[in-house]
């Protein structure tokens, strides 16, 4: 008898563990989401909305930008999105093919200009968070 009542301990303990993995799991937003971004092409004016994935990369004219993660504050602070980018300047020469980083850094959709992209020909920022 006594056997049979220390399976079903080991048995509500393994449950208890994988219902605390499950909480920690979910309650440290492991969930992807998506960083939505604004670009800018100073040269021919136009305004593209793309969104990225997290840990995804997406192409705009000669920029490769990188959405490491994408955060949004809870309803009860004020509104705010802040975004890890990195942003490189693909060059596609003959002779040479580079990558040189122009960002890497948090944007804030608040205020883009404490750190924002200093580019001759595009501006970046980050518009929303959707999960």
């Amino acid at each position: 008898m006594s056997l049979g009542i220390q399976i079903k301990n080991k048995f509500k303990n393994i449950v208890k563990i994988f219902f605390i993995f499950l909480v920690i799991f979910f309650s440290n937003k492991l969930v992807l989401c998506n960083t939505v971004i604004g670009a800018l092409n100073k040269v021919s004016g136009k305004i593209s909305k793309l969104t990225i994935e997290d840990h995804g990369e997406i192409f705009f004219g000669s920029l490769k930008i990188i959405a490491n993660t994408c955060k949004k504050a809870p309803p009860e602070e004020p509104p705010e999105n802040y975004a890890f980018l990195e942003i490189w300047e693909v060059t596609d020469d003959a002779k040479d093919k580079t990558n040189k980083k122009i960002f890497s850094g948090w944007m804030f959709s608040s205020s883009p200009s404490i750190s924002a992209l200093e580019h001759a020909v595009y501006d970046i920022w980050i518009i929303d968070c959707n999960v």
